[in-house]
C-alpha cells in the first residue's frame, strides 16, 4: 500500500511540475521551468563541491566525497533526508558522479569495484521516512560507473541510538552489531554509499560487517563530508 501511495504522489508531483511555476528551493527566485531538483542554475553552481579521496580507517580502505557539508549544500541534503524532498536524491547522486569524474579519469579512484551498496536503514526508520536516501543516491552513481546496485547484501539489524553529538568512539560503540552482511560479497570490492560523512563511524561499521562476510575491500562514498574530516 505504501509503495502505491508513493508512486501516486510522484505521478501527481510530475504532473504539477509540468503545469505550475516554481521557486528555487535555495534562493526563492522564480524558475522559468522546473529545473533539476527545484534549484536554479546559479544556486547549483554555488554549491560547495570539493571532490576528494583519502585513505580510510580500519576495514575501510578509502573514502570519496563530493563536497563540504555546509550551506547551501547542507540545506539540500537536509531537505532530501528529513523534509520529504526525495526528488533531490537522483539529482545529487548524478552530480556526485559528475564531480567525481576527474578522480575517475585521473586514475585516483581505486580500481576493481564490483558493486555499489547503499548504507541500509532500519526497517522502522525506512517505513517512517518512506525511502532510504542512500539507495536513491546510489542509483545514478552506479549507472555512471556501470556497476550493479546491491541492496540485498547489507542489512541493519537494529535501530541503534541517535548519532547526533556523539564522538567517533561513542558512535562506533552505538553501532556495534547494527550491521550484518549476507552472502554475495566474498572476494568482492564494495563501494558503500551514504549521504554525509561526519566521523566515519557508519561507513566503518558497514565496512567491518562486509569484511567479516569475506569482502576483499570496502570503499566509502558520500555526497558531502563535514569540515572536520
Amino acid at each position: 500500500m505504501q509503495t502505491v501511495v508513493a508512486a501516486g504522489r510522484r505521478l501527481l508531483e510530475a504532473l504539477l511540475a509540468g503545469l505550475l511555476p516554481a521557486d528555487c528551493t535555495l534562493c526563492g527566485a522564480p524558475l522559468p521551468w522546473r529545473q533539476a531538483g527545484g534549484v536554479c542554475l546559479p544556486c547549483w553552481s554555488d554549491l560547495p563541491w570539493t571532490p576528494g579521496l583519502r585513505s580510510g580507517r580500519g576495514p575501510l580502505r578509502a573514502v570519496l566525497w563530493g563536497g563540504d557539508y555546509r550551506d547551501p549544500l547542507r540545506r539540500l541534503i537536509r531537505g532530501f533526508k528529513f523534509e520529504d524532498m526525495d526528488d533531490l536524491g537522483a539529482v545529487l547522486g548524478a552530480e556526485l558522479a559528475r564531480r567525481l569524474g576527474p578522480l575517475l579519469a585521473g586514475g585516483a579512484f581505486p580500481p576493481g569495484i564490483d558493486m555499489v551498496v547503499p548504507v541500509p536503514l532500519h526497517w522502522w526508520r525506512r517505513w517512517r521516512r518512506g525511502y532510504n536516501q542512500a539507495e536513491i543516491l546510489a542509483e545514478p552513481l552506479a549507472q555512471a560507473l556501470a556497476l550493479p546496485v546491491r541492496t540485498d547484501v547489507l542489512v541493519r539489524r537494529r535501530a541503534g541510538r541517535r548519532q547526533l553529538g556523539l564522538s567517533r568512539r561513542d558512535r562506533l560503540r552505538a553501532l556495534a552489531g547494527c550491521y550484518a552482511a549476507r552472502p554475495g560479497v566474498r572476494g568482492r570490492t564494495v563501494l558503500v554509499v551514504d549521504d554525509v560523512l561526519t566521523t566515519g563511524a557508519t561507513l566503518s561499521a558497514c565496512a567491518a560487517a562486509l569484511r567479516r562476510a569475506g569482502a576483499a575491500s570496502v570503499i566509502g562514498c558520500v555526497v558531502a563530508r563535514t569540515t572536520r574530516n
